[in-house]
């Protein structure tokens, strides 16, 4: 009998994640008869299973592509990412989702924009950021080209075949299920990533296909260039890993990411605000322990040389190291860890249009005397036709894959960051932030992040939207301490626990 090869053993995986994701897709859809189901399934779900639906979520392809490939680049200074943006995330994570989900429950808010429209009582902050989150579909796109590079290395399959079938999968379950179906597979999916991690760190430190552990696989790297080896803690030159400041940037660009429209509205779907410190204490760990995936990316350019294409390192670590059906299957695994993004991402987007645009901005206006029984299925519908054209758009974006996932990722993001600093992570925080300084601060911020793309030609979007967010920070505090505080009901109100 003739041996499976690596090629079949990876359709067998892939048809069963296809399976079963479409079925959790379907039990999802369920549980979905509103829009508010679709957008946030409020208070649905305990801390364990939203633990592992966050960390998943930040993770991303990116996480197991994107940055072990930027490793594979450019070697051990690229450690300084994995290192760093854990902390970032979840600190500004912490510092935020308290006041975030206790308000956004008692506001009833199906999504960011909603929340910071109603935090600051701002419908133009709402439309604001509810437009600036579109540049989400940068990182949608990433995730579409990550997996699509997944399918090129471990199926065979023609990149454009690949980010097809990406597209169509997630955009069925997606459309059907909403919410449910992306924190309920994403969950699932949480906890592949956290085993496929975990298994990429001990090959490391063991040096699997190498001698000498973790130094055999430095010793491979400086053979092929000594500028990559765990000698050179920065990459002299690099837009990236040039020096401690632009490492730095790259931290403090990191501090409002949880504010992403698909990672901060996973805390609406808690059930009980007083299980959030749980779910922050868990949570950390289990983010930080993803970010390990990064050392794949210097495995293989010991054992496989400098010939690959960045982004594949990791399935083509696995596909060096393990018999085909194992390596099958961690690289469909690999192939879940992106989707467990996308989905979230797809929602987001969805309930821009649905919510932020339609519900809260034109309903009332196009169609004054219409039931809200009748907007909230109006509304519905329109999230369900807005997957549609979101994985068209994706499709498009994705057809030629760019030289490294996690910058393309941050092109929109780090626009996302630079405009939700002031008003979301300040806001959040601080009760004398006014509402002049939160619009003041998101111009700010939007406007000097698109300067320094189009104008200045900076390239780096980490540091890019590190300066940014300094300067979005600075304008939020100091013209809040120059205009009138919002009033104390105001106030009272936004900072008060959830009403019964």
């Amino acid at each position: 009998m003739e041996e499976l090869t690596i090629g079949n053993w990876a359709w067998f995986w892939l048809i069963f994640f296809i399976v079963g994701t479409l079925g959790i897709g379907v039990y999802a859809m369920t549980k979905t008869k509103t829009d508010e189901d679709f957008a946030v399934a409020r208070k649905s779900y305990g801390p364990y299973i939203l633990i592992l639906a966050l960390a998943s979520t930040i993770a991303s392809g990116s996480t197991f592509m994107g940055i072990p490939g930027l490793a594979y680049d450019k070697g051990f200074p690229a450690l300084w990412y994995p290192a760093i943006y854990p902390i970032g995330i979840y600190l500004g994570l912490i510092l935020s989702v308290q006041l975030i989900k206790r308000a956004g429950d008692t506001f009833r808010s199906n999504s960011l924009p909603e929340f910071l429209g109603q935090r600051f009582d701002s419908d133009f902050l709402r439309v604001g950021f509810a437009l600036l989150s579109l540049l989400l579909i940068y990182y949608v796109t990433a995730q579409v080209v990550a997996a699509a590079t997944a399918f090129e290395v471990m199926l065979g399959v023609d990149y454009t075949w690949g980010v097809i079938v990406t597209v169509i999968v997630i955009g069925i379950y997606i459309t059907i299920g909403g919410s449910h179906a992306d924190i309920l597979t994403d969950a699932f999916q949480g906890g592949l990533m956290l085993l496929i991690a975990l298994i990429i760190t001990v090959m490391f430190f063991l040096g699997t296909g190498t001698e000498g552990g973790a130094a055999g696989i430095n010793t491979a790297i400086e053979a092929q260039d000594s500028s990559l080896s765990w000698d050179n803690y920065f990459s002299p030159g690099d837009p990236i890993f040039g020096s401690f400041w632009l490492v730095l940037l790259m931290f403090i660009a990191h501090l409002p990411f949880a504010m992403n429209p698909h990672i901060g509205n996973k805390a609406f779907a808690l059930k009980d605000s007083a299980q959030l410190r749980k779910f922050l204490i868990m949570a950390i760990p289990i983010g930080s322990i993803l970010g390990f995936a990064v050392l794949g990316g210097l495995h293989a350019r010991a054992l496989i040389g400098p010939d690959l294409r960045p982004d594949a390192a990791i399935p083509a670590l696995f596909i060096e190291l393990f018999p085909p059906a194992i390596a099958a299957f961690l690289g469909i695994a690999i192939l879940s860890a992106i989707v467990s993004t996308a989905d979230g991402l797809f929602v987001s987007i969805a309930v821009i249009f649905s919510n932020d645009l339609y519900r809260k901005t034109f309903a009332h206006k196009i169609h004054p005397h219409k039931s809200e029984k009748k907007i909230e299925k109006t509304a519905l519908n329109i999230s369900r036709v807005a997957t549609v054209i979101t994985v068209f758009v994706a499709m498009w974006l994705a057809w030629n894959p760019p030289d490294f996932l996690a910058v393309l990722l941050w092109i929109g993001v780090g626009g996302i960051m630079s405009g939700a600093a002031g008003p979301l992570v300040i806001g959040s925080m601080w009760k004398r932030s006014t509402k002049p300084a939160a619009i003041a601060s998101f111009l700010v911020g939007v406007i000097s992040y698109a300067s320094m793309w189009l104008i200045v030609g900076w390239q780096n979007p980490f540091g890019a939207a590190g300066v940014c967010v300094i300067l979005a920070s600075i304008v939020m505090i100091v013209v809040s301490l120059f205009t009138e505080p919002m009033p104390e009901e105001k106030l009272n109100e936004i900072f008060s626990p959830v009403r019964k």
